[in-house]
């Protein structure tokens, strides 16, 4: 009996289980019905779409400006606004240029999304997707919104760094959103492995891979937060190059094994973890790639934004990657000028092949071809498309390669809800209004300050130098440019009325290089270096972005090191305040103390003004602000050191050159405490 009953019993649960089967698999069905059919309503519109809507679609110029105006107002060029209505563009990207003050900006990118919609020519109506380059720090468009601190400066806050990210990300988006765009062409997670790079610098978060994957991260995770598309850059990486690929073409010499280890660590973090698109590089890769020949018969190596390998094989095989593949502006000289393909370089037959190259090895979206900036401009746009459509109807494109990319782009605009009816009806009056509380706010800004507090990093404090003693009579300034006075003498005239510096102390300030018809020139005179050799101590700022600034015969690196020779002879102390690079710490070792504050940008915007609703308006530099206050004793200094610094080689022509060695590694930190605390 209870043998036949443990059957039954068996045969019950075999039932059950085979009904939960059937269920799970109805359910998977329904799950997967419903994907193919959101598949197939992208494959029914890029269907119904022309090749030439395609095509334009692929497509994201720049309108920096029309007839040798800037573009503000889209209603004063009508011109603009009928050839940007010829083509079914995939969006437009504004540059500084266009944006002038937040109520323009909202009026501008409006009037795109308005003027788009309103074209009866196309097979269907899909808004643009709007980039922006806000990477904060060095490289940001809104002049009204929040500068942020940069990269760098975000990796020097050690264990707040990623939440520092992550708040970065949010703001940046929330200013971005409220504006209009839909996109950030951010975060740069290029690793900063080479002391030498000139393009990269601060605005990568550190020289260690698993830092920059983790920042990296973060920061789109802020961005997406506010429902704004991000774009890492530059695949497959460019920090380890000592060319700037806008005018030129860097070669990195890794094999792929060696990439794995560095360069591809943030990118590999980044996929996985579902960012929007990835911008490629313009960086030739020859332990990696296939030889070409070029159009002039040469033979080399393509940038990784033409190559097959690299993109398809390694970025979308290798890292499993399914996005949007965004290349790097193509107007660049490592693209534009350097006789890659058949045709005179920037000539339209030449960019259709340079074209032909991206689109086949697996990129989604050409941006920038050319300044859409006359009619030359957009008669360039139409052949350039009439050009694609020929190579796509003679098969040397083929036509799955574009509607594969068409449907990824589709699918981002559906995700970030970039559709018609997001447009159609906006009230501009509230659109402004909203943007207005949102872009440069107090809330905003001071976030921003308590994380450039955060990052001020003190290397070197020989003698108690830090913080300045209240009782130093005479504090001398020496800024780089004229229009470093607004910053600097605004901080100085704050921190004296808050009590931090003595009533009693003069504050002098000048600087060492002055603009001329013919290039700069160096500006210090007697009467300067006779202040600075009566002054008690010297703050002495530098911003480097390469090693030919530090050259002997380099302005700055002459004026910085007569200013340290000038206030020792007269019995004071030099502060090297370093606004940009780090590594130029390495060049001025005879400072009695080195504090480093990651960004030399905004300094001719003052943070004390206000329009009574926000702290200080414009963006303004926040780090160079937190390093006076640290500097004078206000804070105190908690920062890491985010990158090597290596030791510095001076050869016999006057050139300087990075050592292998590291003089200050990668952590290192001195605490300087609040003045009137006790040291720890």
């Amino acid at each position: 009996m209870k043998s036949k009953m443990k059957k039954i019993y068996i045969k019950k649960i075999k039932s059950l289980l085979i009904c939960a089967v059937i269920i799970c698999m109805a359910i998977l069905d329904v799950s997967c019905g419903e994907s193919k059919a959101e598949n197939k309503d992208e494959s029914v519109i890029v269907s119904r779409m022309t090749l030439d809507d395609k095509l334009s679609q692929m497509i994201i110029p720049a309108i920096r400006t029309w007839n040798d105006n800037e573009v503000t107002d889209l209603d004063e060029v009508p011109e603009l606004k009928e050839a940007l209505k010829k083509h079914q563009y995939g969006g437009i990207i504004l540059y500084g240029q266009n944006i002038k003050n937040t109520e323009q900006t909202v009026k501008l990118v409006s009037g795109l999304q308005a003027n788009n919609l309103s074209n009866e020519e196309v097979s269907a109506h899909i808004p643009y997707l709007m980039p922006l380059d806000e990477e904060g720090g060095i490289v940001i468009r809104l002049t009204d919104g929040t500068r942020m601190t940069g990269n760098m400066a975000i990796g020097a806050t050690g264990d707040a760094a990623e939440e520092n990210a992550l708040v970065t990300g949010r703001i940046i988006g929330e200013e971005l959103s409220a504006l209009g765009f839909n996109a950030d062409f951010a975060p740069v997670v290029d690793v900063n492995n080479n002391a030498a790079n000139p393009v990269i610098g601060v605005r990568s978060f550190s020289d260690d891979p698993e830092t920059v994957a983790a920042l990296g991260t973060s920061y789109m995770d802020g961005l997406s937060k506010v429902n704004i598309a991000a774009a890492c850059k530059h695949f497959p990486g460019h920090g380890d190059t000592d060319v700037d690929s806008h005018i030129g073409t860097p070669t990195v010499e890794k094999t792929y094994e060696e990439l794995l280890q560095t360069e591809l660590v943030p990118f590999e973090a980044m996929t996985g973890h579902g960012v929007d698109m990835v911008m490629t590089a313009h960086i030739t890769f020859p332990k990696i790639d296939d030889k070409v020949t070029f159009g002039d018969g040469t033979e080399g190596y393509y940038p990784a934004t033409m190559s097959k390998k690299i993109i398809t094989d390694i970025l979308r095989g290798d890292l499993g990657y399914d996005g949007v593949v965004v290349t790097d502006a193509l107007e660049m000289d490592a693209i534009m000028n350097a006789a890659l393909v058949d045709g005179e370089p920037q000539s339209t037959e030449y960019m259709v092949n340079v074209a032909e190259k991206v689109i086949n090895a697996g990129v989604d979206i050409l941006l920038l071809p050319k300044d859409l900036k006359d009619a030359e401009a957009a008669l360039f746009y139409d052949d350039y498309i009439s050009g694609l459509e020929k190579k796509v109807e003679d098969g040397t494109i083929p036509m799955e390669r574009i509607d594969e990319s068409v449907e990824r782009i589709l699918k981002l605009k559906e995700k970030y809800g970039i559709e018609e009816s997001a447009y159609s009806d906006n009230n501009i009056d509230e659109l402004i209004e909203n943007a207005k509380s949102v872009v440069g706010s107090k809330e905003h800004h001071n976030d921003e300050m308590e994380i450039a507090r955060s990052a001020i990093t003190v290397l070197k404090n020989d003698g108690d130098t830090l913080p300045l003693s209240k009782d130093a009579d005479r504090v001398f300034l020496l800024g780089r440019l004229e229009t470093d006075r607004t910053l600097i003498e605004s901080t100085m005239a704050a921190l004296r009325d808050e009590g931090v510096i003595s009533p009693d102390t003069e504050v002098l300030f000048d600087y060492y290089i002055e603009s001329d018809p013919d290039g700069e020139k160096l500006h210090y005179t007697e009467e300067m270096a006779d202040e600075i050799r009566n002054s008690d101590v010297v703050i002495g700022m530098t911003q480097t972005h390469n090693a030919d600034v530090l050259a002997e015969s380099a302005l700055m690196y002459q004026a910085v090191s007569r200013a340290i020779s000038d206030v020792h002879e007269g019995g004071g102390r030099f502060v090297l305040l370093s606004c940009r690079l780090p590594y130029d710490a390495a060049r001025f070792l005879d400072a009695e103390a080195i504090v480093l504050a990651y960004l030399g940008a905004g300094m001719d915007m003052d943070p004390t003004a206000t329009d009574g609703s926000s702290v200080g308006t414009g963006a303004y530099n926040s780090n160079v602000v937190a390093a006076l206050e640290v500097i004078v004793g206000k804070t105190a200094a908690t920062g890491r050191l985010p990158v090597n610094i290596p030791e510095l080689n001076i050869n016999s022509d006057g050139t300087v050159s990075y050592g292998d060695k590291p003089l200050y590694k990668r952590g290192y930190r001195l605490l300087i405490n609040k003045k009137g605390e006790d040291d720890e």
